[in-house]
C-alpha cells in the first residue's frame, strides 16, 4: 500500500468520525500551543506567575467550557458523540487536572522563591535557576498533555470496536464531570489565594525588615558611643600628660566639666524601643498562608504574625538589648565616676601647687581606657549574636519550615535557611495519588475561647492546685518556706561559694556588699538565713519592716523608713562587724516614705559603711531590672548572686528529703510503687515546666499528690492550664504586685483617682473574687502563690515585664 492510497483511507476514515469531535480538540490544542510559545520566551519570575495566573486559567476556563457543552448534550441526550465525551470527560480531564496541579505547585514555588530573595536568602542568580526549571517542568506538562490530545485526533485509533466499547462505558458509568469541573474550580481559586498570600508576605517582609534596620541603628548608636568615649579618653590622657605646670590643670578640668556636662546616664532609645516596635508590628494581623503542597494536598498554615513576632522579639531579642543598654549604664556609671575623681585629683595638684601624683592620673586613665576596651569586646558579641539572630531567625519565610513559625526554644534555636540548604520545588513529575482528596485544604486547628471560657479555666486551676484538708501534714512538709534542720536543707553550692569568696575578701577590709536576686519561691530566704547560720552566728542583724531589731544591747523598732533604721545601725556597730540581711527591699514603702527615697538610702550606706557591716540584700529579678532603669543600683554591689534557678539534681534531692520526712509510701494512680526512674522524669519535667525554680517545683509537686489512707501518697499530674483571661487595667494591678508583693484599695484609689472607680475597681475586685489575689492577715492583697509563675509568664508575654 502506497502513500497515496493511506491517505485516502485516513480521509474515508475521518469522514466517520463527527467533525465537532475533530474540531474541539483542535481548538484545545492550538490555545495550549500557543500557551506553550509564550512559556518558551525569556520570562521574569513575576511574568510567569502572570502567565500561569492569566493565560493558563484562561485556557482551563477554554476547557470547562468545552466540557460543559459536552457534558448538557449528555444531560438532554441530544447530538451525542460518545468518542468526543469520553476523551474530554474520562481521559483528558484526568490530565488536564494534573497539568492544573503542576502549574499550581510551581506558581506557589515561585512565590516562595520571590520572596527568599525579598529576604535575602537566595542571590539572583539561584532564582534564574530556579525559574529555568520551573518553566522546563511546565513545557514538559504541556507538551504531554498536547500529544495525548494529538493522539486523540488521530482516527486510527478509533476502530469501530473500540468506538462501540466507549459508547458502552458513557452509557453504563456515572459521568464525572461535575467532580473534575469542582475540582478544576478549586485549582484556580487556590492559585488566586497563592498569588494574594504572596503579596501579604512582601508587606510583612517589610515590616520585618524596618524592625531589623531599626535594632540595627540602635546597635550602632551603641558602639559609636563607644568609639566616641575612647576618642574622648584619649583626650583628656593627651591633656593630663602634657601639664608641666599645676596652673595649667585648670585647662584639663574645664574638659572634664564639658564632657561630664555630656554624660547621661538616660537612654532615649530604651524607654522608646518597645513603643517604636509595637507601632511597627501592629500592621501585623493573623493570614492564611499556602506553604506546601503533599500528594495533591494545598498544606496552609493559619499564622498570627502579631502575636508569634510580638513572643519571639519578648523573649530572644529583648534580653539581649536590655543587656546592651545594661552594659552602656554601667560604663558610663564607671566612666562619669573615675572623671570625677580624676576632677578632684587634679584640684588638689592645682590648690597644693604640685605635679607630684601625674603619673597615678595617667595610670587611672589608661584603667579606664582597659574598661571602655573590655566593655566594647562584650557589646561587639553581644550585638553579633543580635545579628545572627535577626538574620537566621527573624525571618518571614520560616513559615515554609516543618517547624512552628519563629518558635521560641531554650534548646535550640530555628534552623538557618540559606540558598545551599534548600530545594525550591517540588518533584513535580511524579504521578499523584488519591485524586479524591486531590483538593482538600489543610488548615492549621485554630480555636478562638472566649473569656468566660478562659476564666472557667483559669477557675479550675486554681481550684486543682488549691491547698487541700487531707494533704495538709504532706503539703506542709513542701510548702514550708523555713528549713527544718541542717538536714532538711539542700545547700546551693555554687551559690555558696561565691558569697564566701566576697566574704573573705570582707574580712580582709574590702568594702563588700551582695544582692541575692530571684522570683517569688525560689529561696532567697532560706539562702540568706543559712549564711547567717554558717558564717556569722548571732552576729547578724536582719531588717525587716515593722519590726523590733537590737544592735549592740540597744533596741529599735523599724517603720517603713529604711533610712533611719540603717541611720541607727551606723551608729551602733563600730565595736564589731555584723551581717546585715534587707530581705524583700521592695516592702520598704509607705506613702511618707518612697520606695526609691528607700533605695537610695541603702545604696549610700552600703556605699560608706560596707568595710564595717558585711551588707546581704534581696529582691526579685523584675525589680532588680525595674530599679537599673532609675539608678545605677545593681552597680553598688560587689557580687550579684542568682538564686531564681537551681539544679535538677538540688531540686530532686529536695523533694526526696520532704518525701522522706513523710514516712509515705509513694505510687502511681494504679497503686503501684512509683520506680525511681519515673519519679526523676517526673521532676525533670516539674524543673521544665518552671523553670527549675525551687519553690515552684515543690509547690507544683504537691498539686499532683493525694494522700492515701493506707500510708501512700498517690502521684497523679493532671493538665490544667492556666489561661490569660485578663483586661488591660488587671495587668497593669497584676504588675504592681508582682513588683511590689502586695497592694490595697486605699494605696490603689490615692495613686489613681477618679480612674480607680471608672476603670480599676471592678478588675480588682474581680481578681479577688476568683483567688488571683489573696488578702494576708495585714489586710493586703498579695499574689496567690499558685499563679506565682503563670502570672509572670503572662505578663513577659504582653510585654509589660522584661
Amino acid at each position: 500500500m502506497n502513500n497515496k492510497d493511506l491517505k485516502h483511507m485516513k480521509s474515508d476514515k475521518e469522514k466517520n468520525l463527527p467533525i465537532n469531535s475533530l474540531g474541539i480538540l483542535e481548538t484545545l490544542n492550538k490555545h495550549l500551543e500557543d500557551y506553550l510559545n509564550l512559556l518558551a520566551q525569556n520570562l521574569t519570575t513575576e511574568r510567569l506567575s502572570q502567565l500561569i495566573l492569566k493565560e493558563f486559567i484562561d485556557v482551563s476556563n477554554l476547557f470547562i467550557t468545552i466540557c460543559d457543552q459536552e457534558y448538557n448534550k449528555v444531560q438532554t441526550g441530544k447530538n451525542l458523540d460518545f468518542t468526543t465525551i469520553h476523551s474530554l470527560h474520562y481521559l483528558l480531564a484526568e490530565l488536564f487536572k494534573d497539568t492544573m496541579l503542576i502549574h499550581r505547585d510551581v506558581l506557589l514555588q515561585v512565590h516562595i522563591s520571590q520572596n527568599k530573595k525579598q529576604e535575602s536568602l537566595v542571590d539572583e542568580k539561584a532564582v534564574l535557576n530556579h525559574l529555568k526549571e520551573s518553566k522546563a517542568i511546565l513545557e514538559k506538562a504541556i507538551n504531554s498533555l498536547v500529544q495525548k490530545i494529538s493522539a486523540e485526533r488521530n482516527p486510527l485509533q478509533h476502530t469501530d470496536k473500540k468506538r462501540k466499547k466507549l459508547i458502552s462505558k458513557a452509557k453504563h458509568q456515572q459521568n464525572p464531570w461535575e467532580v473534575y469541573k469542582n475540582q478544576f474550580l478549586t485549582i484556580q481559586n487556590q492559585a488566586k489565594e497563592i498569588e494574594k498570600s504572596t503579596q501579604t508576605l512582601s508587606d510583612v517582609i517589610l515590616i520585618f525588615k524596618d524592625i531589623k534596620n531599626h535594632t540595627q541603628t540602635i546597635c550602632s548608636t551603641l558602639i559609636n558611643e563607644l568609639e566616641s568615649s575612647k576618642q574622648t579618653i584619649a583626650m583628656v590622657m593627651d591633656s593630663v600628660k602634657n601639664l608641666d605646670e599645676p596652673v595649667k590643670t585648670s585647662d584639663t578640668i574645664s574638659i572634664i566639666e564639658d564632657i561630664l556636662d555630656d554624660l547621661d546616664l538616660k537612654n532615649p532609645q530604651q524607654e522608646s524601643y518597645a513603643f517604636d516596635i509595637e507601632s511597627k508590628i501592629a500592621a501585623l494581623k493573623e493570614n492564611n498562608i499556602p506553604v506546601a503542597s503533599e500528594d495533591g494536598l494545598l498544606l496552609i498554615k493559619k499564622i498570627n504574625f502579631n502575636k508569634s513576632a510580638k513572643k519571639w522579639l519578648n523573649y530572644m531579642l529583648f534580653p539581649d538589648l536590655i543587656e546592651l543598654w545594661q552594659n552602656r549604664v554601667n560604663l558610663i556609671a564607671f566612666y562619669k565616676h573615675s572623671l570625677l575623681n580624676l576632677k578632684s585629683s587634679l584640684t588638689l595638684l592645682k590648690n597644693n601647687n604640685t605635679l607630684e601624683t601625674l603619673p597615678s592620673q595617667v595610670q587611672s586613665l589608661q584603667n579606664l581606657l582597659q574598661s571602655v576596651n573590655t566593655n566594647e569586646k562584650l557589646q561587639r558579641k553581644i550585638i553579633s549574636q543580635v545579628q545572627e539572630n535577626l538574620n537566621s531567625e527573624f525571618l518571614v519565610t520560616n513559615i515554609y519550615d516543618a517547624e512552628d513559625f519563629l518558635k521560641v526554644s531554650l534548646q535550640s534555636s530555628i534552623t538557618q535557611l540559606t540558598s545551599s540548604k534548600n530545594n525550591f520545588f517540588l518533584d513535580v513529575e511524579k504521578r499523584i495519588k488519591n485524586l479524591q482528596s486531590f483538593f482538600s485544604t489543610r488548615y492549621e486547628i485554630s480555636t478562638v475561647k472566649s473569656p468566660f471560657k478562659k476564666l472557667e479555666n483559669a477557675s479550675k486551676c486554681i481550684e486543682y492546685r488549691t491547698f487541700k484538708a487531707s494533704n495538709v501534714h504532706y503539703d506542709t512538709l513542701f510548702l514550708n518556706k523555713n528549713f527544718i534542720g541542717d538536714l532538711f536543707l539542700v545547700p546551693r553550692e555554687s551559690e555558696k561559694q561565691k558569697l564566701q569568696e566576697t566574704l573573705n575578701l570582707w574580712k580582709k577590709g574590702h568594702s563588700k556588699a551582695i544582692l541575692v536576686v530571684g522570683n517569688n519561691l525560689s529561696g532567697k530566704s532560706t539562702f540568706i538565713e543559712s549564711v547567717a547560720k554558717d558564717y556569722f552566728d548571732k552576729q547578724s542583724i536582719v531588717l525587716e519592716v515593722d519590726s523590733t531589731i537590737s544592735v549592740e544591747g540597744r533596741k529599735f523598732k523599724t517603720t517603713k523608713n529604711l533610712a533611719e533604721a540603717l541611720q541607727h545601725i551606723k551608729k551602733h556597730t563600730y565595736n564589731f562587724k555584723p551581717l546585715l540581711v534587707i530581705d524583700n527591699l521592695e516592702l520598704w514603702r509607705d506613702k511618707n516614705h518612697s520606695f526609691l527615697n528607700n533605695v537610695r538610702a541603702a545604696i549610700e550606706f552600703i556605699e560608706s559603711e560596707s568595710d564595717q557591716v558585711f551588707v546581704i540584700m534581696t529582691t526579685s529579678n523584675a525589680m532588680q531590672s525595674h530599679l537599673d532603669k532609675r539608678l545605677p543600683f545593681s552597680h553598688s554591689f560587689s557580687s550579684i548572686i542568682d538564686v531564681n534557678k537551681a539544679k535538677v539534681d538540688e531540686i530532686y534531692k529536695a523533694i526526696l528529703l520532704r518525701h522522706g520526712a513523710s514516712h509515705r509510701s509513694l505510687v502511681n494512680e494504679k497503686g503501684l510503687p512509683l520506680l525511681n526512674k519515673q519519679l526523676e522524669l517526673y521532676v525533670q519535667k516539674l524543673c521544665r515546666d518552671y523553670d527549675y525554680n525551687m519553690g515552684e517545683v515543690l509547690q507544683a509537686w504537691t498539686y499532683a499528690i493525694t494522700t492515701a489512707d493506707d500510708n501512700n501518697v498517690v502521684y497523679q499530674e493532671k493538665e490544667y492550664e492556666f489561661e490569660d483571661f485578663f483586661n488591660n487595667e488587671e495587668i497593669i494591678i497584676l504588675k504592681y504586685v508582682l513588683l511590689y508583693k502586695h497592694i490595697n484599695e486605699i494605696v490603689l484609689k490615692n495613686f489613681l483617682g477618679k480612674q480607680y472607680d471608672s476603670s480599676f475597681k471592678s478588675g480588682l475586685k474581680r481578681l479577688t473574687n476568683t483567688k488571683v489575689f489573696l488578702r494576708n492577715p495585714e489586710g493586703n492583697l498579695v499574689l496567690n502563690p499558685v499563679l506565682y509563675h503563670n502570672i509572670r509568664e503572662i505578663l513577659k508575654y504582653r510585654g509589660v515585664l522584661n
